[in-house]
């Protein structure tokens, strides 16, 4: 108690002040959250033993009345947690039986880059070959895959080992390994490989793989990274059982320039502004790098290769490139990133172990805001991070990593990359496509299959669909024996404060006069084009996928015949998705009764109403709306849907459901996004006696346990449910209370 008296006894002045006091009160919720109790009073320790260390008498002590002392010396001890070994071999059979299957499948489609996409371009490791160095200092045969293969868990829930799928353990002297991985690179949008290039005084290792680029046999966009840190037994470049060192010298300037002039020239060689992009990993380690950069230029203008392009990783304390006389820098992360610890809150096993445990989830949370620098600056994202199979036992591990989050940070990213004008050719970066000892890696795996390539694919889509400031919407109208409705609804359309859009109505062979009803709001509106089409009966389904024929738009917003648009409608649920980088959402509604229809004591129709507000109004509160999703579809009908053309076609159009096709919808375009719920009521919803299905109560019944079987029998692969406000043992609990767990896959 004394000890946190103490803390909100510091002087205001302190808080106010100071960066360190002021850093730790800005994160001390956040801090909380993550790793309870324990680790704030944990922080608040570290907190002060910094300032101390780095007191400075003349601005610091802002008569502090002995606090920062105090503090300081604080010691308190917490008891360690002792992992149930039930519970670890539970998991470790889990895994080595296939239980914890959350395999997402490989997408039929191939995601075929716009000259406005972004490019991403995936950093690439070699070490997947033998060759006779690695036999020496490590084993015969010895490549990556022998220290992947070994990793195990240190903690209840930790990833590892982490194994692959689809590639299995390749070797990469087979040609045909690298042909499979630019093949599922460009299917998922990846733009281009970054080769880590390991060159030692004239001397290249591991060179295979980027030799067959620079051959010109891959056909595929490629850069290099010099890895300019000296080998070493311990992975980490430092200066301590060097294995094979590095020699910087002017001399080994040029040799190196001169080495690689076959790769700058390179018509596949990724360019900035047409000058081939060179990355040096430790521009720092350079004796006079702003000397270095200055041989290099001059020697590819001599040599006719003209201007290059010369880009600082920012690793081990590198921030600004311009000391270093270099053009940009490029992130490295984890490096440079701040993260809270969970060494505190996790269930640790190795009672021996000296690693430290961080937390993912805040990484993808704060890419909502970048902060600019004034300095030429290429962003990079992480699927993950573990190197513990590198470091047994002193791993940094970048725990809760989730597909779903590494698409949120990556669709962040992706739409700041474009807003920035400095950036011409949309570069941004991933580390990396197969950094497999280090957690870092987008190739398909044992777990999740398909799912950070899917998720790299969905990030482009988003940025590409919420890119454009007024998108073209297709609105979609499928019309049958509505003729007493549908000019109100063609009028609530030409009505729309949103001007850029375009009307698809098919008269799907209603028996009334609805064409002619069509035809008569034609010819009184000659000004509103409508594409009209006339059919015979198919029935909702084929009639949308008819019309999505015809549409052009970036955005697809449905609407049933006999319901209405608010003016707003369009315009507010664009912003609203493009504010949550959402590409599906729907709005709050207003409900139109035909009362000389329903009798008064038709209390099932009311009950619907009721029990549809109560869901919508709960909404408000929800952490996330999978839970109403899951209950009901709070959206109502397919005409409150707004959502990205993309989606459609990745989802191949609607189920050939009968009644519940709408609601299948939504719940599988959770795999591909988070739907948004606008709470304004922008649709009018006309509800007929028919609503409530209860002449098809039977029918309802068999395709409501189809759709709920559908979804839960895989919703570990979903890939938007697992977002920090998503909590997994409550969402287990909630599908146990609903008896929803009969759904789940065996």
């Amino acid at each position: 108690m004394n000890f946190f008296k103490t803390i909100t006894n510091l002087p205001q002045t302190l808080k106010n002040e100071h960066d360190g006091i002021k850093a730790f009160w800005k994160n001390a919720q956040k801090i909380y959250r993550a790793e309870g109790l324990a680790g704030l009073i944990r922080a608040v320790l570290r907190t002060f033993r910094t300032i101390k260390r780095n007191i400075n008498p003349d601005r610091d002590t802002c008569n502090d009345n002995g606090i920062i002392d105090k503090l300081a010396n604080s010691q308190i001890t917490f008891p360690p947690k002792t992992a149930g070994r039930q519970q670890y071999f539970q998991q470790l059979f889990r895994q080595t039986l296939g239980e914890q299957d959350e395999s997402v499948p490989i997408s039929n489609s191939c995601l075929e880059l716009e000259p406005d996409d972004p490019k991403i371009i995936a950093f690439y490791l070699p070490q997947f070959h033998p060759f006779p160095e690695n036999d020496s200092w490590w084993g015969k045969g010895f490549t990556e895959w022998t220290n992947v293969s070994k990793a195990v868990p240190q903690f209840i829930g930790h990833y590892q080992p982490r194994l692959p799928g689809e590639l299995g353990f390749y070797d990469l002297r087979l040609k045909e390994v690298q042909e499979r991985q630019i093949q599922l690179a460009r299917q998922y949008g990846i733009y281009g490989f970054c080769f880590h290039h390991y060159w030692f005084g004239g001397r290249r290792l591991m060179e295979k793989p980027a030799d067959r680029a620079i051959n010109g046999e891959m056909r595929f966009p490629f850069c290099l990274c010099w890895a300019n840190e000296n080998w070493t037994r311990r992975w980490d470049g430092e200066e301590h059982e060097v294995l094979i060192s590095q020699e910087h010298s002017p001399e080994d300037d040029l040799a190196f320039i001169e080495d690689i002039i076959p790769a700058l020239s390179n018509k596949y060689y990724i360019r900035v502004d047409g000058k081939p992009l060179l990355i040096v990993y430790r521009v720092n380690l350079l004796p006079d790098a702003a000397a270095t950069a200055r041989r290099w230029r001059q020697y590819c203008r001599k040599s006719s290769l003209g201007e290059i392009y010369l880009m600082a990783a920012q690793a081990h304390g590198i921030t600004d490139p311009r000391q270093y006389g270099f053009d940009a820098a490029v992130e490295f992360p984890p490096h440079k990133s701040y993260t809270p610890g969970l060494n505190n809150v996790e269930d640790i096993v190795n009672p021996h172990f000296k690693g430290r445990i961080f937390d993912y989830s805040y990484l993808a949370e704060e890419s909502v805001a970048i902060r600019e620098e004034d300095y030429s600056l290429y962003r990079t994202v992480i699927p993950s991070w573990d190197n513990e199979a590198r470091r047994p036992g002193r791993g940094h591990i970048y725990h809760r990593a989730r597909p779903a989050l590494y698409q949120k940070w990556l669709t962040n990213t992706c739409r700041h990359t474009k807003e920035l004008p400095a950036n011409k050719e949309n570069y941004l970066f991933v580390n990396a496509w197969n950094e497999w000892a280090e957690g870092a890696y987008i190739e398909p795996d044992r777990r999740f299959g398909y799912a950070y390539l899917q998720a790299t694919a969905n990030a482009i889509l988003t940025s590409r669909t919420l890119a454009e400031k007024e998108p073209l919407i297709s609105v979609v109208i499928p019309a049958y024996n509505h003729a007493q409705y549908i000019y109100e609804a063609l009028l609530s359309v030409v009505s729309q404060t949103y001007k850029n859009f375009e009307t698809i109505i098919i008269n799907d062979g209603s028996s009334d006069n609805t064409a002619g009803e069509i035809r008569r709001f034609i010819k009184d509106h000659p000004r509103f084009t409508i594409n009209f089409i006339n059919q015979q009966n198919m029935g909702t389904q084929r009639t949308i996928s008819n019309a999505l024929c015809k549409a052009k738009g970036t955005f697809i917003a449905l609407l049933n015949s006999d319901d209405i648009y608010e003016p707003e409608r369009l315009a507010e649920m664009i912003a609203a998705m493009r504010k949550n980088n959402s590409c599906f959402a729907f709005s709050n509604i207003t409900f139109m009764q035909e009362e000389q229809e329903l009798k008064e004591a038709d209390s099932a129709t009311n009950d619907y109403i009721k029990k549809i507000q109560a869901k919508l109004e709960g909404l408000k509160n929800q952490g996330n709306i999978i839970y109403a999703l899951l209950d009901f579809n709070v959206a109502v009908s397919s005409g409150n849907f707004i959502f990205a053309r993309w989606i459609y076609d990745q989802l191949q159009g609607f189920s050939t459901l009968k009644l519940v096709h709408d609601w299948d919808f939504i719940l599988e375009a959770t795999f591909l996004t988070k739907p948004i719920y606008v709470d304004a009521k922008l649709y009018k919803y006309r509800i007929h006696p028919e609503n409530t299905y209860k002449k098809l109560k039977a029918q309802a019944i068999v395709e409501t346990e189809a759709v709920l079987s559908k979804f839960l029998a895989k919703y570990k692969t979903n890939l938007t449910l697992f977002e920090t406000q998503f909590d997994q043992t409550e969402f287990n609990r909630f599908i146990n209370n609903r008896g929803y767990n009969k759904y789940l896959k065996k």
